[in-house]
């Protein structure tokens, strides 16, 4: 798959086996007792890597002398030194989700606690990135591990942008950064730099100075495939060495949220599978989906540290992974005396729990919650702030819907005196709010006010003053139209090295009690990325599809806005309420 945009990215482990320039073939030799070098220098062969950790070599063969090292009596397995790349998604608020600021007052910003990120390196001349930066390496070309991609950058934003009064600042903002370039300037390297990486984490824990132990392991990459040698130093890493691990559950989801697809590492026991959310606590379409999916973290329009010291948006479980590496830095920060198995225990039973009850394939535990999970004495007496208070309402209906700044649940009290009011209430925590009132009377005034509390039980009252909102049902013979529902999406179509983007916007008219209009004529023009004029007419279920115009695709973000300023049809009149809705590419 081609890059879409260069910080929409997602790492995967091509599982092909490639051949270099001079013929031979990259490979992992695991062998049965220690490794051998010299079997592969016998070959022909080159090594690339002899670690210390698991008894395995990484090196390039001849493709006939892979068949023969097989036969050797020695050798345990032979696996493709795959390659790894970058798989983009299309598509900031994060750190307060996982209530990381909460932490912070507390006093706690994860001084201390030293965090290895795995990816493309880091730019450490950015300024909200060179106080936590501590150094690293480059296992491509050995030069320092300074990003040219942009991926690891975001990801260490996320984890410690320190807090300078400008910019950003992350989970946990006074931690230590080291970057472990695997990754090039295209999102491309092996696996066998991957499992040197975490050797390398490993080893600071057998040098003297104590304070250079990494402590979490930060990986926003996966693969489709698992390999012995990977799992053998990830198990050693977790479980000898007490380094948390923490990995993109993966972008291999589906609209239905069903199958199996966590990539590895993350799929391994030792590491944390994190699956991504969005800014109402819904798993996005692409995120991963399984058993082992442990975490969930906000990775939908997410904003960080970007090259060149600037800043950008995006999406992907990469995004979603640094939200727990920071929160366990948090963990370690507040509780010095525990291990690994203790921060990871404690993520997983304070996590904010989501979807099914208990550990599910789509959040695992739930929502990570940085501010329980790391102990903030810190009470919350804020009130929730809510906004956005709106009404719609049929002959016996009505819809009240707002937003809240925090988590927060939904009711609303209504009545047609002021005096005596009825009350519908929503326990669900959330911050964007609807709440159905129903058996309402028609051509009726009725007043209402709005009510929202949080977790701790803070609640916050919007009656417009002390006015009352207002709302006045619609008479029974009432023969209006509404637009009820735009959605926008995009699609693209490659010819060569060129992309063209299109969007479709999906629009849905109802009566006034609620039911779909068939052969509704709606009219309506796009913005952004194209302009044009577009009409359809409603099908069965009240919903028509318009198209734009194609757009060819350089850089940046494509924009497409579809609004509908015409409902007609020969038996119903339009409320008159213009709508419109808007997606963005990449």
């Amino acid at each position: 798959m081609g890059k879409k945009a260069i910080f929409f990215v997602t790492l995967i482990l091509v599982s092909v086996l490639m051949v270099n320039a001079a013929g031979a073939v990259p490979v992992i030799i695991g062998f049965k007792d220690k490794a051998h070098p010299e079997l592969v220098q016998q070959q022909q062969g080159k090594v690339k890597h002899s670690y210390k950790h698991i008894p395995a070599v990484a090196a390039d063969l001849p493709e006939q002398a892979i068949e023969n090292m097989k036969k050797n009596p020695k050798v345990a397995y032979i696996e493709p030194d795959l390659e790894i790349r970058a798989l983009e998604e299309t598509y900031e608020w994060g750190i307060e989700k996982i209530r990381a600021p909460q932490v912070h007052l507390n006093g706690n910003k994860g001084t201390g606690v030293n965090i290895a990120i795995i990816d493309t390196g880091i730019d450490y001349s950015h300024p909200d990135l060179a106080a936590n930066y501590k150094g690293g390496k480059n296992f491509i070309n050995y030069n320092e591990p300074m990003d040219d991609n942009g991926h690891g950058t975001h990801c260490a934003g996320t984890i410690a942008a320190v807090e300078n009064g400008y910019g950003l600042i992350g989970a946990s903002p006074a931690a230590n950064l080291y970057a472990l370039k695997v990754l090039d300037s295209e999102g491309s390297g092996t696996s066998s730099d991957l499992e040197a990486a975490i050797e390398w984490a490993i080893d600071t824990h057998d040098d003297e100075d104590q304070s250079n132990d990494i402590q979490v392991i930060s990986m926003s990459l996966g693969s489709d495939t698992g390999l012995l040698s990977l799992n053998a130093l990830c198990t050693e890493a977790y479980y000898d060495y007490g380094i948390l691990l923490v990995a993109a559950a993966g972008n291999d989801g589906n609209e239905q949220g069903i199958g199996d697809s966590v990539d590895y590492p993350g799929a391994y026991s030792s590491v944390i599978a994190v699956a991504a959310t969005d800014s109402n606590d819904i798993r996005p379409y692409f995120s991963s989906t399984g058993p082992d999916v442990e975490l969930a973290a906000p990775g939908v329009n997410i904003k960080s540290t970007y090259l060149d010291g600037n800043y950008a948006l995006a999406s992907g479980t990469s995004m979603a992974c640094p939200h727990v590496a920071g929160a366990a830095a948090l963990v370690f920060a507040s509780n010095p005396d525990y291990d690994n198995n203790d921060v990871r225990a404690t993520l997983a039973h304070t996590a904010t729990d989501l979807g099914d009850s208990g550990r599910d394939n789509w959040y695992g535990f739930g929502i990570v919650n940085a501010e329980v999970a790391a102990g903030s004495s810190t009470p919350d007496e804020t009130d929730p702030v809510i906004s956005g208070v709106n009404a719609d309402a049929s002959t016996d209906t009505a819809t009240i819907t707002w937003t809240t700044d925090e988590d927060s649940d939904s009711t609303v009290r209504y009545s047609t005196d002021k005096t005596s009011f009825e009350e519908v209430s929503d326990t669900s925590q959330e911050t964007t709010h609807t709440v159905e009132l129903t058996g309402l009377s028609a051509n009726t005034i009725y007043y209402y006010e709005v009510l929202s509390s949080d977790a701790v039980g803070n609640t916050a009252n919007d009656n417009n003053s002390g006015a009352y909102y207002n709302f006045t049902t619609l008479d029974e013979n009432s023969d209006l139209i509404r637009i009820n529902d735009i959605q926008v999406t995009t699609s693209t179509r490659t010819t060569g090295k060129k992309t063209f983007v299109s969007a479709a916007a999906v629009v849905k008219i109802l009566d006034d009690n609620g039911s779909p209009v068939k052969d509704a004529e709606i009219s309506g023009f796009w913005s952004g990325a194209t302009s044009d004029t577009d009409f359809a007419l409603t099908n069965m279920n009240g919903t028509a599809t318009v198209y734009s115009d194609e757009v060819k695709y350089k850089k940046g973000i494509l924009t497409f806005t579809f609004t509908v300023n015409s409902v007609t049809h020969s038996s119903y009149t339009w409320d008159g309420k213009v709508l419109g809705n808007e997606t963005t590419y990449p």
